[in-house]
């Protein structure tokens, strides 16, 4: 049975008047908000300037020109800047994390010990790392809205768009050569812009802190606050000699970006400015009450539950090697993310009531409306309709819960993941064949790998979950796990009786077509022969709620506009956004406040010499000798490491460049505090805090940690 509890607010976001690209700036301070570089310029600069701002608009960004703003790179779902004009490219070491981890072995363990190219020539490939440098943005909102009023209903709504978006990145790409272009739409689709860029597939690692530096206090002190984590690491770009991109090839040069940020000479203090530049991910700020409420009281809980699960299984598996370890590692660092992310959006949402002061705010809108019969024939049903599709929503709750979690754990489980594929492509197929690529997958071992310690522990934990779903909800093929709830033998029968551990089984099932496939009663192929089915029906839901929110969405934020008298900041979603922010400390709860800056002191305090509180002996011997260093702050009397603003951010700003008004570089945004994980529905001053590594301890740790003196002198440092 779905809980639902009170929650937080749907923030009063404040804006420029009228489009996302122009009108005066409003608001009497812009520390709230995810702005677009269009926006900032129509801030009032005035203000800014007594905040501390030094740049002139046009120096900050400008829209034919760039600026300091166009030395943002986004990187494999993060942010990363230019910090030299031979493509320097600094971002969060968590960000370089999987690409690390890669390039590791037991014999060479950079994840561990770290890494520090001595020339260009021994900077190594770093792989899947992509950086996508922004060229221009161009307005296409007229194109989109002209073919969506051609739309019959939600779904075909949906799938115009989509084509609509398809065929605008495609000319677009066609009639510019080295670029990758995508489609960004704004408020629910009141504004679509298209993004060019240039996406560079040759990065290389540069230099990378030891794991003991880059996550020192590990999941302890993930989301927390004081922090002392030296969560960087460097990486440089690549292209053709003659500018062109390219793969990794020994002639490539580094890339020259027109933009690249100067390191600050001077540390900052509490209540300088700060700018925080970057790709946010993803925000919820203008959910309804009933949706905020479903989220808090079923899919957080049991994301929350599932994971700490999950990674409970892979850390035991990772104590049977070295190579096992390093294998898990990118795996386990990223569901932890996640996890403590439920842990944060549940504790956030609870304490700051979003549910209650939306539920007030939605009623003081509908009084707003009966109070003028134009404005109620206007947006008189807009609520109503938001609220149905959030009960519409509801009413599968469940099943699109669990279809997320088989998408979040498909590498803890491919071989359940293959079998879905396999029977979701045979009921697609007219003779129920397969492609030839497909078939070839199933007959290959690595399906099996890992089963017993990895896979098969997975797969309980997620058939418990099935089996514990409403009655209303219950999801096809789960009946092979017992009719009321988990049949213990009935679960045990799944992975002894199965004849899917077999290649060959596998391959001849699936050659035998669909006669073979739907009359089998090997309970595994039943399970994925019921979860492709759903999960298809899932597919089909999303793209029809899609389409009906491109229509009440966009509605319901007109009426927001016009209730409110303001204009909104869009969501988050992966664009370029600026949060302007100053260095500021909070209080957690009473009697408790915490400086918004922390030294290398605080690593020695915590110091334990294990794990995750184990700094490399190296680190050690220079903290004793840090105050000779340059980077050594005598108003904080030590070598600053972290600090806190009060920056808008989410995920996707980890490895963003936060300057100060000079535009100077003054660290690397990596994280928030606990009890602002819950921001993503909505900033609040007092508790609304981001944590920053002092660009002055990533200079200390190049300098006297893990030494690299070429670096240092290409940092300017």
């Amino acid at each position: 049975m779905l809980r639902s509890s009170a929650l937080l607010v749907l923030a009063v976001c404040l804006l420029p008047e009228g489009s996302l690209t122009g009108g005066p700036f409003r608001g009497a301070g812009p520390d709230e908000g995810q702005w677009l570089p269009t926006q900032v310029r129509e801030m009032d600069w005035e203000a800014l300037q007594k905040r501390g701002m030094v740049m002139t608009k046009d120096e900050f960004w400008h829209p034919e020109k760039g600026g300091v703003l166009s030395a943002t790179v986004q990187i494999n779902g993060c942010t990363a800047s230019f910090v030299s004009k031979d493509g320097l490219l600094l971002t969060n070491h968590h960000c370089g994390f999987g690409a690390v981890t890669e390039l590791s072995s037991a014999e060479h363990n950079y994840l561990e010990n770290g890494f520090a190219a001595a020339s260009r020539a021994q900077e190594l490939p770093a792989p899947g790392m992509v950086a996508s440098v922004l060229k221009r943005i161009e307005d296409v909102t007229a194109v989109v809205h002209e073919a969506q009023a051609k739309a019959k209903d939600d779904l075909d709504r949906f799938v115009v768009t989509q084509r609509t978006l398809g065929r605008l990145v495609a000319e677009a790409e066609a009639k510019e050569a080295n670029t990758k272009c995508s489609v960004a739409s704004f408020l629910e689709g009141k504004e679509y812009h298209l993004y060019y860029r240039t996406q560079i597939t040759d990065v290389r690692l540069v230099y990378a802190p030891p794991r003991s530096i880059g996550e020192f206090g590990g999941e302890t002190d993930n989301w927390e606050w004081p922090r002392h984590t030296g969560d960087f690491t460097f990486f440089r770009a690549y292209v053709a000699p003659d500018g062109r991109v390219r793969e990794h090839h020994p002639e490539n040069v580094p890339f020259q970006p027109e933009h690249s940020l100067k390191v600050a000479q001077n540390g900052v203090q509490a209540g300088d400015l700060a700018l925080i530049l970057g790709y946010p991910g993803r925000t919820q700020r203008y959910k309804t009450s009933r949706s905020v409420a479903l989220q808090e009281g079923y899919v957080f809980p049991r994301r929350l539950d599932v994971l700490t699960a999950v990674i409970a299984v892979l850390t035991q598996a990772g104590k049977q090697s070295v190579e096992k370890s390093l294998q898990v590692a990118d795996d386990i660092k990223s569901l932890a993310n996640v996890q403590k992310n439920a842990s944060g959006m549940i504790f956030g949402l609870r304490r700051n009531a979003v549910v209650a002061r939306k539920l007030r705010e939605e009623a003081e809108f509908t009084a707003w409306l009966a109070a003028d019969p134009q404005r109620s024939q206007a947006h008189g049903n807009v609520l109503a309709e938001m609220l149905a599709a959030d009960d519409a929503e509801a009413a599968t709750l469940e099943r699109d819960t669990m279809m997320g979690f088989l998408g979040l754990l498909d590498d803890q489980m491919p071989l359940l993941t293959v079998l879905v594929e396999a029977c979701a492509a045979s009921a697609s197929s007219p003779e129920g064949k397969l492609p030839a690529r497909l078939q070839e997958v199933l007959g290959s071992d690595m399906l099996t790998a890992d089963f017993d310690t990895i896979q098969q522990p997975v797969l309980r934990i997620l058939c418990a979950e099935f089996a514990a779903m409403s009655k209303e909800q219950r999801l096809e093929g789960t009946q092979v796990l017992g009719a009321d709830g988990l049949d213990g033998k009935a679960l045990d029968a799944l992975f002894t009786t199965t004849r899917m551990l077999d290649p060959k089984a596998r391959q001849d099932l699936f050659a035998g077509g669909k006669d073979a496939l739907g009359k089998s009663d090997d309970p595994m192929v039943v399970l994925a022969r019921g979860l492709a089915k759903e999960r298809t029906a899932w597919q089909l839901r999303q793209r029809q709620r899609a389409g009906k929110a491109l229509d009440v969405g966009r509605r319901w934020i007109a009426a927001q506009e016009a209730f409110r008298g303001k204009s909104f900041y869009p969501d988050a979603n992966s664009t370029l956004r600026v949060s302007i922010a100053e260095v500021a400390g909070y209080s957690p709860r009473e009697a408790v406040s915490y400086a918004p800056h922390t030294t290398v002191a605080g690593i020695l305090q915590k110091e334990t010499g294990v794990e995750p509180f184990a700094s490399p002996k190296a680190l050690l011997e220079a903290a004793k000798t840090r105050d000779k260093s340059k980077f050594f702050d005598p108003k904080l009397g030590d070598v600053p490491v972290c600090f806190l603003t009060n920056g808008d951010t989410t995920g996707g700003n980890s490895g963003s460049p936060v300057i100060n008004g000079k535009g100077e570089l003054i660290g690397v945004n990596f994280d928030r505090v606990f009890e602002n994980v819950a921001g993503d529905f909505g900033w609040n001053p007092e508790r609304s805090r981001n944590v920053v590594c002092d660009v002055r301890y990533v200079l200390w740790v190049v300098e006297s940690v893990l030494p690299s003196k070429s670096l240092l002198q290409e940092l300017g440092g």
